[in-house]
């Protein structure tokens, strides 16, 4: 405290007993403020927590929690959460909302896995068919069985909505929406660069053969192994490929749109973007370097239990999530 005391025999002198009396009168405000801090950060962590899950203020229950990161599991089952989380993939996996509900086909199969517990990787080898009733603007979805199906790949309202417009009707577009769903793969677009003609190469200038033709991610070699597209544009029809198999993805050999969805899910490349979108999702923002040890947990859960809700829940439950 800055002084001496001095010790008088047989008494307590005034100095002494002052300063005991200040030093009694310190301790009790820092063990309220001590208190206080548990219960705020406490508080701070349920709300954090009922916010990134649900998108609403915590219950009294939460809020009261003693450790808020127990409930990530009740949060992860609450409907709220599915919804919300749906929403966020739709808009991670579509550059706009679609004209009706069977061309968002990703938000429907998203609360498909997560309302029944499914692996995340059935959202795209998954069994399933987009089911429409209705059309135009009044069409409905709903995801039923298809021992033919693949996630939501095959499902003609996303076949369609991402045909593309290539002349030879490859579906260039579908290849890299298959791409990016499945791996988080982002490439700009480009026509040519400034000042420089591309009309008698087209995609094979050294402008543009490295997105195409090149990389792992050829986008050209891709589109190969998918179905063709003919017919107009509104009601085109879906042939199977011609081209025959393509190397592709760093050197695998792949004949068709199922053997390509099948390799991409089963790639690190697939549960790195598992582990991206939690991030995402829960902190609006990718991974930081300096969240590499939550991150490698997040790819444990995934790789141990294979559904999204444990990719969350390991990043949720980490302290650093309420720190």
């Amino acid at each position: 405290m800055g002084m001496k005391v001095k010790r008088i025999a047989g008494t307590v002198g005034p100095i002494v007993a002052g300063a005991l009396a200040l030093a009694v009168g310190l301790a009790k405000p820092e063990k309220v403020r001590a208190e206080g801090d548990a219960t705020e950060k406490n508080e701070r962590c349920a709300t954090r927590l009922s916010i990134a899950f649900l998108g609403k203020t915590p219950t009294a229950d939460l809020l009261a929690s003693a450790n808020p990161q127990d409930a990530v599991e009740t949060l992860i089952a609450d409907p709220a959460f599915v919804e919300r989380f749906s929403r966020f993939i739709n808009s991670e996996f579509n550059p706009e909302p679609g004209m009706n509900e069977p061309e968002d086909a990703s938000y429907f199969m998203t609360k498909y896995v997560l309302e029944n517990n499914k692996p995340w990787k059935d959202m795209f080898v998954g069994q399933y068919d987009v089911q429409v009733t209705g059309t135009g603007n009044q069409a409905t979805a709903a995801i039923v069985a298809d021992p033919d199906g693949l996630g939501y790949f095959r499902s003609r309202p996303w076949m369609v909505r991402y045909a593309g417009n290539e002349l030879a009707g490859y579906r260039i577009v579908s290849a890299y929406r298959i791409l990016q769903n499945t791996t988080g793969l982002e490439l700009t677009a480009t026509t040519a660069v400034e000042g420089q003609d591309l009309s008698s190469k087209g995609r094979e200038a050294p402008a543009c053969a490295g997105c195409h033709y090149q990389n792992w991610y050829a986008l050209d070699k891709v589109a190969r192994v998918l179905s063709i597209r003919t017919g107009p544009a509104n009601n085109p029809t879906f042939t199977p490929p011609k081209d025959g198999p393509q190397q592709i993805l760093g050197g695998q050999t792949i004949n068709n749109d199922k053997e390509l969805v099948e390799a991409l899910v089963n790639s690190e490349n697939f549960r790195f973007n598992t582990c991206r979108l939690s991030f995402k999702f829960l902190y609006g923002r990718g991974e930081s370097t300096c969240e590499g040890k939550v991150f490698d947990a997040c790819m444990d859960a995934f790789n141990q239990k294979g559904t999204m809700q444990a990719a969350i829940a390991a990043v949720a439950k980490d302290p650093t999530f309420c720190q």
